[in-house]
């Protein structure tokens, strides 16, 4: 091949690259339209939830309380109370297994003869145990006999049994997959506290299990569930269009260890996808705000982070040189926005506060602009840097050029700006970066909601297991999923099927239990 074929090839090379760069980012653009649609429609169906959840959660709620006791006094526990017992009475005494039972199940070992002699195994002993599914508005219970065998011939020399190795996911428990599914939509789709769906199960559905009971079975549950968590983690950090938006919120606990009395506040980490991804959303518990512990996972990340001025990311960006920030334009238009509501009506169109706010509304035009001719991310990025910068000279000029007086808000909010100024203009490089953080904001907002529920999180390990918890239920509501048939069908295959073909945003899943209900 000769100089000028060569050339000719590269070329070649050259155009047919552009071509599946232009295809994929078309691609991006469908799935980019479709999430955001799909989040628009969940939002309508949220607000019809919403009225539903409430009717569902009075049903969990004693007349004697009202709605918003229940929402105040809630401790979730996972480590037991101490509680004193005139005698130890067996777990669920008060409630009749047997006459509940549907069904029976055998459980035998798997060998059939003696291995030494051949003659047929008989049955040595028996332990019976019972299983609960949870069927709406009842519950089916199944009762396990398990068996061991023995060779009748053999057993008198070597007093061998053969024992049935247990398939059970909850061994030695009565909790099924059904079940486990059952109290995680209760508590964490629709938020009932722990104590009120105790209650229920004793008066609705006659058996007794405690608020520490249901706790442990979450518990045990966020365990099994903890390596496709995980697995959605890796997604996130992986992701094709390189962005991540995260936001954060408090959370309280009430049992905390004696070193660490004196802590008012811990913290709920939110990491989620752009549109132009599958739909991901992690909630992520530590116990102070200290970067290193919650962004650990993010140390290798390449890509950006779409945050609020929290000084935590920027440590992470010096100790991460491949990470680049993106602070929320929204952050910084909310607190001019504020000055101009607080000013008389005759006054809201004067000062710099106002131009201010028009300023940066210009920006935000020109974005949606860009989605309504659902332009590519090329070209967005192209058009960005068209339109944008004599935007932001404009901004600039009100920000660093103005002198405003001492501890007035504006001058608060122009410092707010300035601080964070330097990474306010990052989405230039990057088309699939949004300008304002609100992605991770409603994102961190059902969290929010469901901690009015519970106020305090009895202990640090309650917390981990509900954010993890939390991480694959909203990952699902946000794939628009039936929350309970999708845990029951993963619980029931968790450590047997490959983790990709068990991830709420995998195409067979979606296929499977969107709108199933």
């Amino acid at each position: 091949m000769d100089l000028h074929e060569a050339l000719a090839e590269i070329e070649r090379l050259r155009q047919e690259n552009e071509t599946l760069k232009t295809e994929n980012e078309t691609q991006k653009r469908l799935l980019f339209d479709l999430n955001e649609k799909l989040n628009e429609a969940l939002k309508a169906k949220e607000a019809a939830r919403e009225r539903s959840r409430i009717e569902r959660i009075k049903t969990f709620v004693p007349k004697t309380e009202t709605l918003d006791a229940v929402v105040i006094n809630e401790t979730e526990q996972v480590l037991k109370e101490k509680r004193i017992r005139k005698a130890k009475a067996p777990h669920y005494a008060s409630f009749d297994f047997e006459r509940h039972v549907t069904e029976v199940v055998y459980e035998k070992p798997e060998e059939r003869f003696c291995p030494v002699c051949g003659d047929a195994l008989v049955v040595a002993s028996e332990k019976v145990r019972y299983v609960v599914e949870a069927i709406p508005a009842t519950l089916k219970v199944t009762k396990i006999i398990k068996q061991s065998l023995k060779c009748p011939r053999c057993n008198v020399q070597d007093n061998r049994l053969y024992y049935p190795l247990s398939k059970a996911v909850f061994p030695g428990s009565i909790l099924t997959p059904s079940f486990a599914a059952y109290v995680a939509d209760h508590k964490y789709e629709l938020g009932i506290p722990f104590e009120h769906l105790s209650r229920h199960l004793r008066e609705t559905l006659g058996i007794e299990i405690s608020k520490q009971d249901l706790g442990t079975y979450m518990a045990r549950t966020a365990t099994l569930l903890r390596p496709l968590v995980e697995r959605m983690k890796d997604d996130l950090r992986h992701t094709s269009a390189k962005v991540i938006y995260a936001d954060e919120t408090t959370l309280s606990v009430s049992k905390r260890p004696e070193a660490d009395q004196e802590r008012k506040k811990s913290y709920v980490y939110v990491f989620t996808t752009s549109y132009y991804d599958a739909q991901i959303v992690l909630y992520d518990f530590h116990e102070t705000r200290a970067i290193d512990p919650v962004a650990r996972w993010l140390k290798d990340y390449e890509g950006v982070i779409v945050c609020d001025d929290f000084a935590g990311y920027g440590k992470l960006k010096k100790e991460n040189p491949k990470i680049s920030l993106q602070r929320c334009f929204a952050h910084v238009r909310r607190r001019f926005t504020d000055i101009v509501k607080a000013l008389p009506e005759g006054k809201k169109q004067e000062g710099n506060a106002f131009k201010i706010l028009g300023v940066i509304g210009k920006l935000f035009h020109s974005e949606a602009l860009y989605r309504e001719k659902k332009l590519l991310p090329s070209e967005i990025l192209k058009r960005r840097n068209e339109d944008h910068p004599k935007i932001l000279k404009e901004l600039e000029g009100l920000i660093f050029g103005c002198e405003y007086k001492p501890n007035s808000a504006i001058e608060q909010a122009v410092a707010y700006t300035k601080k964070v100024w330097p990474e306010l203009t990052t989405y230039l490089s990057s088309g699939y970066v949004e300008i304002s953080n609100n992605i991770a904001e409603r994102a961190v907002k059902p969290f929010v909601i469901n901690r009015k529920v519970f106020t305090t999180s009895g202990s640090y390990d309650g917390a981990r297991y509900s954010a993890l918890l939390f991480s694959l239920i909203r990952t699902a509501r946000i794939n628009d999923l039936n929350v309970t048939r999708y845990l029951e069908h993963v619980l029931d295959r968790i450590g047997q099927t490959p983790q990709d073909a068990l991830l709420p945003y995998s195409p067979d899943i979606v296929k499977r239990f969107r709108n199933a209900g």
